[in-house]
């Protein structure tokens, strides 16, 4: 037992950057408080590092402004005023209003509006396990700007995420000649896991290529810099791809052998030939052309070489093979036409193609950003289909560290022999309060996501959501801008005041320990699920707290043995090791083909069975074209996470309000200077701020980091300006995605108003 006035030493674990940095925390505790937080040990002594981020997570902790007890609204939505009530009172208010709206709409009509699970997994899932046993709606939150990636990855690989194709040569002892990072800054949004990694690289001699319409920190250390127009991104691709064939630099074995390349396709419909078209035995097999036989073969036999450049006639039906399609759609994208639309110079393009068709091995680096447009899908096909075409894309597992699978099914289905959760991407969820499609919501619960604050086109969020909600309950921190909205607001725990399971960062996983007790009357989130299930009756399925629901999660073959009790003991933990035999394991694609889809028949009614280049939804390509002609992007910054730490003194000091950033020769025209008040608008909103005259975007670009809570502008806000459209290929394929950054707006300068 500690005596009074020592310092007892607590490992623990910073959730609060979505998953993908999550570094370790040795917490000081004197006398029940944190006094001083530092990085903690990892097995490998070069991943012990620390953000901006976590040295301030104590003022999170005690920040004056936490929500301290139980209220429930008193004035009206939006004005912020509550009244204290008791834990459970609130419990009490919240099951029986659960169950009016259960009885008269349905259960599905509650949704669960969550932010994603890299921020903690078990309160994660503790929320889910009530969705599922009360089989209400599970909101998804993948759509908010994170779904078109997935959408992308989904077709091309047929899997959630590409990362596993894309980052092998970044992990030691591998070192690519090329890294490039494409539509991402991980300098500021992942600057200890991934950037780290990429210095190494290019201190190995790799060099460092960085597409983006920012000049960002990560672009700052880069050999050579591509300023691209934002959602021009499958352009570049096509145009580096038409230099790559024209000069023959692609790799025809790797096409063959990896991708539907060889895949005949039917000119006709669009659509893969088989065997069922021959009048083959072999219905649903694909069909190739062999050049050794010189006639047409299902995709499998052996000895055989498909084809994967010509035109075949085949039963009078005229065909192709996929890559034939591609290498004709890249031929319309010459250097100068793609340089025409992107912005950068053809010179530059051709430059990068030849280098790309010739380096040994390249990891490409890309993450959310690249595809937070309206057809951002789109780009990250573009991206992979580059890699695929020159064999960048990791085939094969030889040896290396097992990736962490998580125990999920309790959560997600909690009953297995009953029905579950619905599930709603969070773009559905507009139509779904103010239309009832394709079913009504009409309660929400709100938990660690800033949802008015972070949401495409918050002023529809204001004024169409939120009046035809009949009920809102928030669970957070602080009083933020969607907390002030709500009808029940509950105190919840800073990371260091409850545990939970974090499997991050690869190739570790960690226990958030809690370092001290609840402050105030605030509960972490498996307690406030728990609170609510006993209410509702469903007590048995959330006994043991956190560390039982962390026990549960952590039943999987994946983990080799790590235990919660282990961890507690040893810090981070690497996961199971596989040496290197010699031998490797191909990688199975889950797509229709099982091949990497450079072609993908599902979407040939769309007309996106290519990678296509189509136009921004509103971001203008030509600036004297629109009547809003700038470009409004939002990038991360490295003082928040999200809306995350935008009321933290010491943070505010260096990044003390929003600013947008103007190229000069935009400012210029507009008569802005650095330091003006100025009105960043469309037909959507008006966003009042200060300008930050800055060469770091490129001309017909604009940048508000996002994060900043709605009071801390003038007026407005970064997604009082964006818009809620959904793309029908995102709902096809996955959910849709909110774009974020594919909106136009033009800024005026205020010549009498006060910040």
């Amino acid at each position: 037992m500690t005596k009074k006035g020592e310092i007892r030493l607590v490992r623990t674990a910073c959730p609060a950057h979505c998953g993908i940095d999550c570094c370790g925390i040795l917490a000081h505790v004197k006398d029940d408080r944190v006094v001083k937080v530092e990085p903690g040990d990892f097995p490998d002594p070069r991943d012990k590092r620390i953000c901006l981020r976590g040295l301030s997570s104590l003022e999170i902790t005690y920040h004056p402004d936490r929500l301290q007890y139980p209220m429930k609204r008193v004035g009206e939505r939006g004005e912020g005023k509550f009244e204290r009530i008791s834990w459970d009172e609130a419990f009490d208010i919240i099951a029986t209003k659960f169950r009016e709206i259960g009885d008269k709409y349905g259960w599905r009509a509650i949704g669960w509006v969550l932010g994603g699970p890299g921020a903690g997994t078990t309160k994660f899932g503790a929320y889910l396990r009530l969705a599922s046993l009360t089989q209400s709606t599970r909101v998804s939150a993948w759509g908010y700007g994170d779904a078109g990636l997935p959408c992308g990855s989904r077709v091309l690989f047929g899997t959630h995420l590409p990362f596993t194709f894309f980052l092998p040569y970044l992990i030691p002892p591998s070192v690519p000649d090329m890294v490039v990072v494409w539509g991402s800054n991980p300098a500021e949004s992942q600057p200890l896991f991934m950037m780290r990694k990429i210095m190494d690289a290019k201190e190995k001699g790799a060099q460092l290529v960085v597409i983006d319409p920012r000049y960002t920190v990560t672009a700052s250390k880069a050999d050579e810099y591509l300023g691209i127009k934002p959602g021009t991104d499958a352009a570049l691709a096509l145009g580096l791809m038409h230099v790559i064939f024209k000069k023959g630099l692609q790799k025809d074995d790797f096409i063959r052998r990896y991708t539907v390349g060889p895949f005949l396709v039917r000119t006709d419909t669009g659509k893969f030939l088989r065997g069922k078209d021959l009048g083959w035995k072999e219905t649903e097999n694909y069909i190739v052309w062999d050049t050794v036989s010189n006639k047409p073969q299902i995709s499998a036999a052996t000895e055989i070489k498909p084809a994967i450049t010509g035109t075949y006639k085949l039963n009078g039906k005229e065909c192709k093979p996929s890559f034939q399609l591609l290498k004709e759609l890249a031929e319309q994208y010459p250097p100068r036409k793609a340089s025409e639309i992107t912005g950068i110079s053809a010179e530059l393009i051709k430059k990068l193609a030849e280098r790309m068709g010739t380096a040994e091995n390249i990891a490409f680096v890309t993450h959310m950003g690249l595809a937070r447009t309206h057809h951002g899908d789109i780009s990250v096909r573009a991206l992979g289909t580059v890699a695929a075409v020159t064999g960048n894309v990791n085939t094969a597992f030889g040896s290396g560290h097992l990736p962490a699978v998580l125990n999920w099914q309790p959560f997600l289905h909690t009953i297995p022999e009953k029905p579950s959760y619905h599930r709603l991407g969070i773009l559905q969820l507009y139509d779904a309060v103010i239309k009832g499609k394709p079913w009504p919501i009409k309660a929400v619960w709100f938990a660690f996501i800033n949802f008015v604050n972070q949401c495409a086109n918050s002023g529809k969020i204001i004024n169409e959501v939120f009046p035809n909600l009949e009920f809102i309950v928030t669970a957070d921190i602080f009083m933020t801008p969607t907390a002030r909205y709500a009808d029940i607001l509950l105190p919840a725990c800073s990371f260091l005041e409850f545990s939970d399971f974090l499997p991050h960062p690869y190739p570790y996983v960690q226990l958030q320990q809690k370092v001290i007790e609840p402050l105030y009357e605030s509960k972490s989130d498996v307690d406030i699920a728990t609170g609510v299930a006993k209410k509702l009756g469903f007590a048995e399925y959330f006994e043991g707290g956190e560390e039982g629901f962390i026990d549960l999660i952590m039943q999987h073959p994946s983990l080799g043995g790590i235990t919660r009790e282990k961890l507690k003991e040893q810090g981070a933990m690497n996961l199971p090791f596989m040496p290197d035999t010699g031998q490797k394991y191909d990688i199975t694609f889950s797509t229709p083909s099982g091949k990497i889809e450079i072609y993908a028949e599902q979407l040939v009614e769309f007309g996106q069975a290519l990678p296509v280049y189509l136009p921004p939804l509103e971001a203008p390509v030509k600036p004297d074209r629109e009547k809003y002609p700038l470009a409004f992007i939002q990038g991360h910054s490295r003082f928040r996470t999200h809306s995350m730490f935008a009321n933290v003194t010491s943070l505010l000091e260096m990044n003390p309000e929003p600013v947008v950033e103007i190229n000069p020769i935009d400012a210029k025209k507009r008569d802005i200077s650095d330091n003006d008040i100025v009105t960043v608008f469309n037909d959507r909103a008006r966003t009042t701020l200060r300008a930050r005259v800055t060469e770091g975007v490129r001309p017909g670009v604009i940048n508000i980091t996002e994060g900043w809570w709605l009071e801390q502008f003038g007026e407005g806000s970064v997604n009082h300006l964006t818009h809620d459209v959904i793309n029908p290929v995102h709902e096809f394929v996955y959910e849709p995605n909110m774009s974020m950054n594919d909106v136009a707006v033009e800024v005026e300068k205020q010549e009498e108003v006060e910040k």
